[in-house]
């Protein structure tokens, strides 16, 4: 399955599990990363209806300690994403190398990269943004649906693209 095109996303590795339930959330894995910067109420249809939430550990100002930030309900959510889909503009794309079911089929671990050529908005200070982003993704899944996403990333890399 290497470098097949699903969705527009970039699978660069197999996807090696039988289970149904795992094989499921996969499918929302990659209809998350296939609608970002392009239809908001799908992805957000993606999302647990009770209590939603986005986990981003983050390092400012070049110091290496990391901070932790939970996004948890419906409010925060959509203030972390809201600004990602209507203030940017441009080219996101992603390509998932790896995909890590345990043994809950129900958290999924995925390796991934993006390729990003945006003009964004006021959140982000009006500026274009490039830059080629590496990531370990936690997705953590409740009757098909996304519970929580965690997101670790090179944070001096974003805060330098964006000027953080």
């Amino acid at each position: 399955m290497s470098g097949e095109v699903i969705k527009g996303v970039t699978i660069n590795c197999a996807v090696t599990t039988d289970n149904p339930t795992a094989r499921k959330n996969i499918d929302t894995i990659i209809d998350f990363f296939s609608v970002y910067l392009k239809d908001k109420p799908f992805f957000y249809s993606l999302w647990v209806s009770d209590e939603p939430e986005v986990i981003t550990p983050f390092v400012t100002d070049g110091v290496a300690i990391c901070h932790y930030a939970s996004h948890r309900g419906w409010d925060a959510v959509k203030a972390f994403w809201d600004p990602i889909h209507d203030e940017m503009t441009g080219r996101f794309d992603w390509f998932i190398d790896e995909i890590i079911v345990g043994g809950d089929p129900d958290v999924i671990v995925t390796k991934s990269n993006s390729m990003i050529d945006v003009d964004t908005g006021p959140t982000w200070g009006n500026r274009h943004v490039a830059y080629n982003g590496r990531y370990i993704q936690i997705f953590k899944f409740s009757g098909g649906k996304v519970k929580s996403f965690e997101e670790y990333y090179d944070t001096a890399l974003l805060n330098a693209a964006y000027g953080g």
